[in-house]
């Protein structure tokens, strides 16, 4: 989990924050406007998370996007299971 999600794998809620928002990101096609309607926030608030996550992981979201969705999606379901402290 922590090879696909790097320090996106904390547990804190501003890294939950920014699973949440990329993982809608990449189910959106890579659409900020879809995502910012969906999250009720503005299409920069998306564009910046989705930025700051790159940073976090160290490359683009769309490297992999198959890879980094499913480890996004254990990482909704499972929680604290499966991200590091």
């Amino acid at each position: 989990m922590a090879g696909q999600l790097g320090r996106l794998a904390s547990p804190d809620e501003p890294a939950a924050r920014l699973r949440e928002t990329v993982l809608a990101f990449l189910a959106a096609g890579g659409s900020a406007t879809r995502v910012a309607k969906e999250l009720y926030v503005h299409h920069n608030t998306v564009s910046y998370r989705v930025k700051r996550a790159e940073e976090l992981l160290g490359r683009r979201v769309t490297e992999s996007p198959i890879e980094l969705t499913c480890a996004l999606t254990l990482a909704a379901a499972l929680g604290s299971a499966v991200l590091s402290e």
